[in-house]
């Protein structure tokens, strides 16, 4: 499919917030990319940060939303998210770009300096390898489709599915986190 052919998606997220406090710091550090990335190109040096600045600020804002609605939501077992494809687009846009900054890539220097200097501010500091590994994690939260997560996900959108076995279906979902090493 290309990426106008993607459709939203509605993500079943843990319950506990842990997993988006954990990876919390990534919007700061999108929203840094997007702004140096304006003055780049303000001072027409667009390409130095490899993507447009919009597609960091979308990437920003939808780790954003979705923290706080995980976070507003008190902690139920599991959360019910829409986001929108454009949204993935961006988040799948950006984690591209900071594996090529992990891996070295020509054209990259800037950005992984930029998310390194960045990642000082923290104990333990960060490296582009930790920004490329938390924003895989929750790319996968939020992207996981197995049969558990869409019958989930029906569940919620009807308010209660005859039949429906919640239990084994949360198990299912429970032991595939637990394989990506998301906290549930």
């Amino acid at each position: 499919m290309t990426k106008r052919q993607q459709p939203d998606r509605a993500c079943v997220l843990p319950g506990d917030p842990s997993w988006i406090q954990e990876a919390a710091y990534l919007e700061d550090a999108l929203g840094l990319l997007g702004r140096a990335t304006e003055v780049a190109k303000a001072n027409g040096d667009a390409d130095r940060y490899v993507l447009p600045d919009l597609t960091y600020r979308i990437a920003e804002n939808t780790l954003g939303r979705i923290k706080d609605e995980v976070l507003a939501g008190g902690r139920p077992t599991v959360h019910l998210v829409v986001v929108q494809a454009f949204e993935l687009d961006a988040l799948w846009e950006v984690l591209n770009v900071l594996r090529r900054a992990r891996d070295g890539e020509q054209g990259t220097a800037e950005i992984a300096e930029l998310v390194e200097g960045f990642g000082q501010c923290f104990g333990p500091s960060r490296t582009a390898a930790a920004f490329a590994a938390d924003l895989e994690r929750a790319l996968m939260v939020l992207t996981l489709d197995i049969p558990a997560v869409r019958d989930i996900a029906t569940a919620f959108a009807l308010h209660h599915a005859p039949g429906f076995g919640f239990d084994a279906a949360y198990e299912q979902l429970l032991a595939v986190w637990k394989a990506a090493g998301v906290t549930p």
